[in-house]
């Protein structure tokens, strides 16, 4: 784990279940990408704290806290006011870190559910999808299944 992912001590109870293959690459994916030089405090300013379902993995949640310094990024419930919450199916998750798909364009077609205030995560949306093709352009990214 990186320094910016989540320790099973910050996971709520309930949260014990090993992570499906999808959540698991999109949390290890952003988690590399916070490491980036300058990434994590740009991120840091937007002040949101992200809780992503995946509709079509029962359980499944991912947590983005983008409201410190570091930034961090876990499965599983990891605060109780997000700023804005996603619901999502597991497709969309790499989707969303990948210049083809555009979150504003999933929550318009229905795609994505949220609740809250998603302009400030979609503001901070471009910095965290160059951060991951850096990480990944520079190390020939992770294997996608």
């Amino acid at each position: 784990m990186t320094s910016h992912d989540a320790t099973p001590d910050d996971a709520r109870p309930g949260d014990g279940r090993a992570p499906s293959a999808p959540v698991a690459r999109f949390v290890a994916r952003v988690g590399a990408a916070l490491e980036g030089p300058g990434v994590a405090e740009r991120l840091a300013q937007a002040d949101v704290r992200v809780r992503i379902d995946v509709a079509d993995d029962p359980g499944a949640t991912i947590t983005l806290l983008l409201d410190r310094d570091p930034p961090r990024i876990g499965p599983g419930v990891l605060t109780d006011d997000p700023t804005v919450r996603l619901t999502l199916p597991t497709t969309d998750l790499d989707a969303m870190l990948d210049d083809s798909t555009h979150l504003p364009l999933a929550i318009l077609g229905g795609d994505v559910a949220f609740e809250g205030a998603v302009r400030k995560l979609l503001r901070v949306m471009p910095i965290l999808r160059g951060a991951v093709e850096a990480v990944e352009a520079a190390d020939d990214g992770p294997a996608r299944a």
